[in-house]
């Protein structure tokens, strides 16, 4: 079998003898190609890393030893709770969803941030666009100008239709990547970490993130719950006139009727009577149901355990400038030689 003739050494030879010759042009050219890493490297914003972990409370179930403990305690008081099932919370591999959503999005570019390098309070939709002029594409070939649509105008406003303009959606983008959550489904645990070029900002965003989620999730376990309790609250504040209303007209009746043996005259009082019972009756029942629900609200609000709470950044997350150069250095080098080989190939024919 004849040997391949691209593994020949006496090619092997010429190739080596050949790169020898060119070693100034491609010394040359990987020190060139080194000092554009350099200099990439250092117009590259440092970015920095936030991050904070949540342990969320487990749901606890039906018919669990601390549940029937909490029912017997809630039966001394006279409060009934064997007709409250559990309540399912928003599921912990959906708080990525929920930290990606629009609406959380744009809450972040409305928040008020401290930008220290600025020195000054401004919106993080505004810190976006001035730091976005630090980047290297922006100062190579500047802002790319950004044409909104005019705004249509139309008879009715839908308030659920989210409404953005260029900008806005260039900024959401941005913060889909600079804002990152993730769940460790063997723990539990919650990471959410955010990267920004300012660590101040950047330990900011991470708290607000933080907040947001435990808001969120509480207002969602909670939110039936509450509607039932302000109803309750106007239905017992209806009920107690009207149990005031009838004692009234009964006492008043007695009062007016004391000394009447008349059968209409009793018939009139067990009416009023009745009336007083029956008010009386929706009063307490209402406010029994008020006193369940609130039991209720207490034990369907989660709690959440802050393992790990957001603190600024003292060492930048990236960029890696070590990398950075190293990798245009052999990148350098390895065009410089591809070149060279390619203008000689006919050496080795």
């Amino acid at each position: 079998m004849k040997p391949n003739p691209i593994f020949d050494q006496h090619k092997l030879r010429q190739i080596c003898h050949l790169l020898i010759l060119k070693k100034r042009k491609i010394l040359l050219s990987t020190l060139l190609f080194t000092s554009l890493g350099i200099w990439v490297a250092l117009n590259i914003p440092n970015e920095y890393t936030s991050l904070v972990q949540i342990l969320p409370e487990l749901e606890i179930k039906e018919g669990t030893e601390s549940m029937s403990n909490f029912k017997s305690l809630a039966g001394l008081a006279g409060v009934d709770l064997s007709s409250f099932g559990s309540t399912e919370a928003v599921r912990p591999d959906l708080y990525p969803n929920i930290l990606q959503s629009t609406p959380f999005l744009m809450a972040l570019l409305r928040l008020k941030v401290y930008s220290s390098e600025h020195q000054k309070e401004m919106f993080l939709a505004e810190y976006l666009k001035e730091s976005r002029k630090k980047e290297l594409l922006t100062k190579l070939f500047g802002e790319a100008k950004k044409h909104d649509l005019p705004m249509l105008h139309s008879p009715t406003i839908v308030p659920e239709i989210i409404r953005l303009n260029k900008e806005e959606d260039s900024q959401i983008k941005e913060l889909h990547k600079r804002v990152v959550t993730a769940l460790d489904k063997k723990t539990g645990v919650i990471t959410m970490s955010v990267k920004m070029q300012d660590p101040l900002i950047a330990a900011t965003l991470a708290r607000f993130t933080q907040e947001y989620l435990m808001k969120y999730v509480i207002q969602y376990r909670t939110e039936k719950t509450q509607k039932d309790i302000d109803f309750l609250s106007s239905r017992i504040e209806k009920a107690r006139k009207r149990y005031d209303k009838a004692l009234f007209a009964y006492s008043h009746y007695q009062d007016m009727n004391r000394n009447l043996f008349l059968n209409i005259a009793k018939d009139e009082g067990k009416k009023l009577q009745h009336e007083v019972e029956l008010a009386y009756n929706l009063y307490t029942q209402l406010a029994t149901q008020l006193e369940e629900t609130k039991i209720r609200i207490h034990r369907e609000t989660p709690v959440f355990k802050v393992l790990e709470p957001a603190q600024v950044p003292v060492r930048k997350s990236s960029p890696s400038r070590g990398i950075i150069i190293l990798g245009f250095a052999l990148l350098g080098l390895f065009l410089s030689t591809a070149t060279i080989l390619f203008r000689n190939i006919h050496f080795f024919k």
